[in-house]
């Protein structure tokens, strides 16, 4: 039988990181709106406004899966724990009956 080993640190810290990712991402505003004046017309305002676009659609896809991977983390931090508790007490022989 293979050991398992789960660091909580690294996984808490996964977590914390994917919160922070998150919080720039819905942070990050519309700056294409702020600076569409200074672009004039033409070529270099539709190129921006194509990217901005582009950017704002990739942006909310990446939010939603920093959150989907900071949610399976704080399940899987959670799952462990209660497992470590699980074999734990099993293993004082509080979990017999």
């Amino acid at each position: 039988m293979s050991d398992l080993k789960v660091s909580y640190d690294r996984l808490e810290e996964s977590s914390k990181n994917l919160k922070r990712i998150q919080y720039e991402l819905e942070h990050t505003g519309d700056h294409q709106r702020d600076i569409r004046g200074i672009l004039g017309s033409g070529d270099i305002a539709h190129a921006m406004d194509d990217f901005a676009n582009n950017w704002d659609y990739h942006r909310h896809k990446l939010l939603d899966q920093a959150k989907a991977m900071q949610e399976a983390t704080e399940k899987t931090v959670e799952a462990f724990g209660d497992l470590e508790t699980k074999l734990s007490s099993d293993l004082k022989g509080s979990g017999k009956k």
